[in-house]
């Protein structure tokens, strides 16, 4: 090759090393001005992140400070489970699980629900209605022929208190579902079906047999599979005959200036009504399954949530304007579960019965608190 011929490779070769990933010796103080300039953008911009993950972790830390200063400072004694958007906000318990043996409650504790049990019936009711294997509009009479007035008395009715059926006068023994309807249908009416609302337990009684018949196996074992299985509830269960303390709280009832401790709960009068056991966490797992269309479809949900004319009670809970809630009052325990529009989610168990506690205030009381935390901000130090 000849030495005239190196002139265009070696300017090739020069230009390419200008134009590459090589420093240009003269510009090599504007870019090194340029690099600590964007060095110094992004320390900025790290340290903001950090500020806010710290402002962020302080803010949780003072909200779950005072729903605990609340929970203690009205001397209640239970579990409280919180979440908005999916995430966690408090899930905390405060008191004994058992005063005699000094056992703390914790998130684990478990307690009898109560009347809650009544959204996991409603729940089931429907899904029966998405078999087709019922519809809440038939009469009762479908299901229990011969059954007083069944021929007027919608399982509607039933679900929504406004069915006109009046309590037997109930004895503690052994009973069976198919005896407890054949008291409740020696009974007369109150008043004619859905010309008012009256909060009776023997309206889901009459459900959980007609659930029973249509679908052929146990009301436990249907909910167990629809339900619990399905949300995936560790830590729920029943209060039965062979099990009748299963939960893990004693309950203790206040009255005039005195405690006393619930040495056992009616397991026969709890049917369908009141005899499942969970922790906070678990309910707020259901709650999320049932709004998020996990246990029923949208349209079943849409019906749950749509209250009767006669009261602001729906399938199995109460609608309050941006709120749907059940409350559960259990010898020794008040509980009570929220759902509201924001997607917050609130769950209090109590194993104090107190007659001077509002279980439903409790929760709308520490939703304010959340909703003024939202406000607040920590100054940075």
């Amino acid at each position: 090759m000849k030495y005239k011929n190196l002139g265009p490779i070696i300017l090739v070769v020069v230009l390419s090393f200008y134009l590459g990933g090589c420093e240009n010796p003269f510009n090599s103080s504007a870019n090194k001005k340029t690099q600590i300039k964007a060095s110094k953008e992004n320390n900025i911009q790290n340290v903001n992140k950090l500020n806010k993950v710290e402002i962020s972790q302080k803010n949780e830390e003072l909200l779950q400070s005072k729903i605990n200063d609340y929970l203690v400072g009205n001397g209640l004694s239970g579990s409280v489970f919180m979440a908005r958007d999916n995430k966690v906000l408090f899930n905390g318990s405060v008191g004994y699980a058992n005063v005699e043996k000094k056992l703390l409650n914790q998130p684990s504790t478990t307690y009898p629900i109560g009347s809650i049990t009544k959204i996991f019936v409603a729940t089931s009711i429907m899904k029966l209605q998405e078999e087709h294997k019922l519809n809440i509009q038939d009469p009762v009479s479908k299901y229990i022929s011969n059954f007083p007035n069944g021929n007027k008395i919608k399982l509607y009715n039933l679900l929504t208190h406004t069915s006109g059926l009046q309590r037997p006068h109930w004895k503690n023994g052994d009973s069976t579902p198919l005896s407890l309807i054949q008291d409740i249908e020696k009974m007369p009416l109150k008043f004619q079906p859905g010309e008012k609302w009256d909060y009776e337990d023997i309206n889901y009684m009459v459900l959980g047999y007609i659930l029973e018949k249509v679908s052929k196996t146990s009301l436990h074992q249907f909910i167990k599979e629809n339900i619990i299985d399905k949300a995936q509830l560790k830590e729920t269960g029943f209060i039965t005959h062979e099990h009748p303390v299963p939960y893990t709280s004693v309950g203790y009832l206040s009255k005039n200036n005195t405690v006393q401790r619930t040495e056992y709960l009616n397991t026969d009068l709890l049917y369908a009504c009141g005899d499942i056991y969970s922790t906070a966490s678990d309910l707020a797992k259901f709650d999320k399954a049932l709004m998020s269309g996990k246990l029923v479809s949208k349209n079943s949900l849409i019906q749950m949530l749509t209250s009767s004319p006669r009261s602001s009670y729906g399938l199995g809970l109460y609608i309050k304007g941006d709120e749907a809630l059940s409350n559960g009052v259990l010898g020794g325990w008040l509980t009570t579960h929220s759902y509201f529009k924001d997607n917050t989610q609130i769950v209090v168990l109590l194993n104090n019965n107190n007659n001077s506690i509002h279980i439903d205030k409790i929760s709308l009381a520490i939703y304010q608190i959340v909703k003024e935390s939202q406000n607040q901000e920590i100054p940075k130090q």
